[in-house]
């Protein structure tokens, strides 16, 4: 059965002859939409973009993302006022796949959720939205960000899932390949110097703050957060893990519901050898949604499936193409 919040387009909803076992009608906070439903086994959670206050900040929607199982989330949008491109971008940027203006869009999406490759024409550019007098206005952009300053948490799931390698090819490809300012950083270890690389940097947690106060004109900071719980200076943040039997095993071994925290997150298989099938059922037992897939990377050169994983996260444009060729060879990296 589905639940629904609804304001000014409840009659639609209705008339897309849904089974719905709760309703919530008026204007709520995120927040209060969560806690009215918390302990509710729902098949889908249709939304109308008009329920949420403060709708379209981009602040609230990234709540939306978090709270929420996105792949059950549903979010209708106001037929009589189309947001742009570049307000959809924001939405599958911050993995809302599921959005509609129409009933028939509505009955297609409670029966099959929107996949990436559904909605990936949209993940273009990365925007900012804002607010005026009440009435929804997708016209204006700021994020609050300096320089609109990207900041990637990378976090291990499983051990040893590969943050600090991943967080090193990242670095490289968005310098070497992209032409963007990056650092990195990693918390609580030391583990990046052994790349031998400039701009990569270890902070302990207590001290996170004052670093980001001196770091405001890079474009993007990239963090390997280890096993940290120190997200909120993130932008977005995706979660590792390895699926391989020993690793997933072994986290299982220590905490049974270890996958229960990761839905509606970006979940990211690294050092994948799985089939697409066996990457499907992984992600039906495991009850999550596999955002992408790395398959095992050379580190000693540039592999273009990272391109495709930054511009999924909406760090560089769909499309943008690499500026000059990588350096080659064994120690081309480092030269």
């Amino acid at each position: 059965m589905n639940i629904i919040v609804t304001n000014r387009n409840k009659d639609l909803i209705y008339g897309a002859n849904i089974e719905i076992m709760k309703e919530l009608n008026g204007v709520f906070q995120v927040a209060e939409i969560a806690n009215s439903f918390n302990s509710i086994f729902y098949k889908k959670l249709i939304i109308d973009a008009t329920a949420i206050a403060n709708f379209p900040k981009e602040e609230v929607l990234r709540e939306l993302a978090k709270t929420f199982d996105t792949e059950k989330l549903i979010l209708f949008l106001p037929p009589d006022d189309p947001p742009p491109k570049k307000f959809l971008s924001l939405l599958v940027n911050i993995n809302i796949f599921n959005f509609t203006d129409n009933v028939k869009g509505l009955q297609k999406l409670v029966n099959k959720s929107n996949t990436y490759e559904d909605v990936k024409g949209y993940a273009y550019v990365q925007p900012n939205t804002r607010q005026v007098d009440n009435k929804i206005d997708f016209s204006g952009y700021d994020s609050g960000l300096d320089n609109k300053q990207v900041i990637l948490g990378l976090k291990n799931v499983t051990k040893e899932a590969g943050s600090t390698e991943l967080t090193y090819l990242l670095k490289k490809a968005l310098e070497e390949v992209y032409k963007k300012s990056v650092i990195a950083l990693e918390v609580d270890k030391h583990d990046l110097v052994f790349f031998n690389e400039p701009n990569m940097y270890s902070v302990q947690s207590n001290k996170l703050g004052e670093f980001f106060a001196s770091q405001r004109k890079v474009d993007v900071v990239l963090v390997d957060l280890n096993y940290s719980s120190s997200t909120s200076m993130c932008t977005d943040v995706i979660y590792i893990v390895e699926p391989s039997l020993y690793r997933v095993n072994q986290l299982m071994m220590g905490n049974r519901n270890a996958f229960n925290s990761l839905k509606g997150k970006k979940v990211i298989l690294n050092k994948n050898l799985l089939s697409d099938n066996d990457v499907s059922v992984f992600a039906k037992e495991a009850g999550v949604s596999i955002y992408f897939s790395i398959p095992p990377l050379n580190d000693r050169v540039y592999n273009p499936i990272l391109g495709d994983l930054l511009s999924k996260l909406g760090i560089i444009g769909v499309g943008e193409v690499a500026q000059e060729k990588p350096k080659k060879g064994f120690f081309g990296l480092f030269k």
